[in-house]
């Protein structure tokens, strides 16, 4: 995954007429840790990448993805894991506004923190297995397998509620096919 994210970083900033100083200024995420990004022996975090996408007006899709396969088996396919989640995307849409999903594990004794979309992106959380709850800190609902919620487009919290993770489908809808 290392060579495609480097690959992805440096086609998008140099795609944008942006220098490896200017990336790291607007996004807050240090120049030696974005140049070991795009030499390929740097391992982001989650968060690091939101920043980098946010910055680059992408979806993360767009720096983790490789084409994915017709089949695509239990487990595998391009990781996208934090201290709070595991993950992968499972599939990628492009036909008018772009819609990547995402299966999400909900680590127990966890929170997932975001920082909230891009402008005009939404994330929609659908679960699958276990219970959570989501939504802006402090003002989160509790979902149960079924259950489908539209994430705020500002900072939001998701946590799973038993002693067992959560499993869910996360689909992020990108404005105008980004």
């Amino acid at each position: 995954m290392e060579d495609t994210v480097a690959a992805n970083i440096r086609r998008l900033r140099e795609a944008r007429q942006m220098s490896l100083s200017e990336l790291s200024r607007r996004s807050g995420v240090g120049k030696s840790t974005l140049s070991s990004l795009e030499s390929g022996t740097g391992n982001p975090t989650l968060q690091t990448l939101w920043s980098i996408a946010g910055t680059l007006g992408c979806a993360l899709g767009d720096l983790i993805h490789e084409q994915i396969p017709r089949l695509l088996p239990a487990g595998e396919g391009v990781r996208v894991d934090s201290e709070s989640t595991r993950g992968r995307v499972i599939a990628r849409i492009s036909a008018g506004s772009g819609v990547d999903v995402y299966e999400v594990t909900f680590l127990a004794g966890r929170v997932h923190e975001s920082s909230g979309g891009m402008p005009g992106m939404t994330e929609r959380l659908y679960v699958v297995s276990g219970e959570v709850t989501a939504g802006m800190p402090g003002a989160e609902v509790r979902l149960s397998p079924g259950d489908t919620y539209l994430l705020p487009g500002e900072p939001y919290v998701v946590r799973a509620l038993s002693a067992d993770d959560a499993v869910a489908l996360m689909m992020i809808t990108r404005p105008g096919g980004a």
